[in-house]
């Protein structure tokens, strides 16, 4: 087997190419939302209203997969996430900005749908976690470049401009997503055999929920308030004063460099099994937040909140790879159930930044529900290597 076969590859750059401006918005928003006229509670909603639509839009992309052709239906998301990219960039009202949002999450929907059971399609026995990895690591580094790029790029040229040039990369990258679905079945209809005969477990699910709403929603969402309250509107960094919104990208960027390790994470959990890398990547995550929010000093929070994303990394490539080996639907669910978790994250740091309860406070909460999460996979999780993919024959 090659080491990364062709269709990863593409899938990934296509995705990543489409993360640009979303990911932007996490690093810009949460620093310079009085700017845009919006109110917290409006940033904690513009955040998460794309994870709540995907609630419903995941089935539907796993459904409408196993009967249209996935590269058209990929095509289709990619334009319209580029369009959406130009939007945020061309509006300030909380109203449009919502429903771009909204919008984005649906396509979004599709285009990690099609992009994982692109991985699961090309995978061979022994070797899912390692595609996984590859996939999570390549299509990330369009989550760093949105969030350090477009940080700087904000303070740099202005939002509106920095989102307009982010669109158009965008828009350049499509040809990439239908090109990685040449050689595949055009619908999922084998591989959703094998996912009807294996949904997600309950621990599985739980897990995704806990993964998305420390990870990707309590954290990314107010990480950007977490330092302004920290150092300030800039930081003093080797003589350099840094923007705090610049800053805000650079540590949300050190999430997704983070994720280049993800092959080797993914190659390490196809030797020692899901329930054990899950118990481990948890645990050393939610010790890393304890330490975050109990340690003085912005110094303690960087170090710690890096530590956590390594360890997030490993935990999100474990879980995906025991989700593909059973298939679209219980890859649909398990996503579905991490979006939950995605949508309430912005929310319940929001909420609680609008009731000034500490900084602390929120970060132990999400460290707790990470070792809650360790402990469920290390008990309940089914064991086994996820390059053990069931074989099944297509029509």
């Amino acid at each position: 087997m090659r080491l990364l076969p062709r269709p990863v590859l593409l899938v990934s750059l296509a995705t990543a190419s489409s993360l640009l401006g979303d990911q932007l918005l996490y690093a810009v928003l949460p620093s310079h939302f009085a700017e845009l006229g919006l109110l917290p509670f409006q940033v904690g909603l513009i955040l998460s209203a794309n994870r709540i639509v995907r609630l419903v839009t995941n089935h539907l992309a796993e459904h409408l997969c196993r009967r249209l052709a996935a590269g058209v239906l990929l095509t289709l998301s990619l334009v319209a996430g580029a369009c959406i990219t130009a939007v945020y960039g061309l509006s300030s009202s909380f109203a449009i900005l919502l429903l771009a949002r909204i919008c984005w999450g649906m396509c979004w929907s599709f285009i990690r749908q099609i992009g994982l059971m692109t991985v699961v399609d090309t995978a061979v026995e022994g070797h899912m976690g390692r595609l996984m990895g590859f996939y999570s690591g390549i299509s990330r580094l369009g989550s760093i470049s949105g969030n350090l790029v477009g940080a700087l790029g904000h303070d740099l040229v202005g939002f509106t401009a920095i989102l307009l040039i982010f669109s158009a990369v965008s828009l350049l990258s499509v040809p990439l997503g239908p090109l990685s679905r040449r050689g595949h079945p055009s619908r999922q209809d084998a591989a959703s055999a094998a996912g009807t005969a294996g949904s997600a477990s309950w621990p599985l699910l739980l897990c995704g929920l806990v993964v998305g709403c420390v990870g990707q929603g309590i954290l990314a969402s107010t990480l950007g308030f977490m330092l302004l309250e920290e150092v300030g509107a800039s930081a003093e960094i080797g003589g350099l004063s840094i923007g705090v919104a610049t800053l805000t990208g650079m540590m949300l960027a050190s999430r997704w460099v983070a994720d280049l390790a993800a092959p080797l994470m993914g190659a390490l959990t196809d030797r020692i099994g899901v329930r054990t890398g899950a118990f481990c990547f948890f645990v050393l995550g939610g010790v890393s937040l304890l330490c975050a929010g109990v340690l003085p000093g912005a110094s303690a929070l960087v170090g710690a909140v890096l530590l956590f994303y390594v360890c997030a990394t490993g935990v999100g490539v474990t879980l995906s790879a025991q989700a593909g080996l059973r298939g679209p639907r219980a890859v649909a669910s398990y996503v579905t159930a991490s979006d939950l978790g995605s949508a309430l994250g912005p929310n319940l740091g929001w909420l609680a930044f609008q009731f000034e309860l500490p900084t602390g406070a929120i970060l132990l909460l999400a460290s707790g529900l990470y070792v809650l999460a360790g402990i469920v996979a290390g008990v309940f999780l089914r064991h086994e290597s996820p390059g053990r993919r069931a074989r099944v024959s297509g029509p």
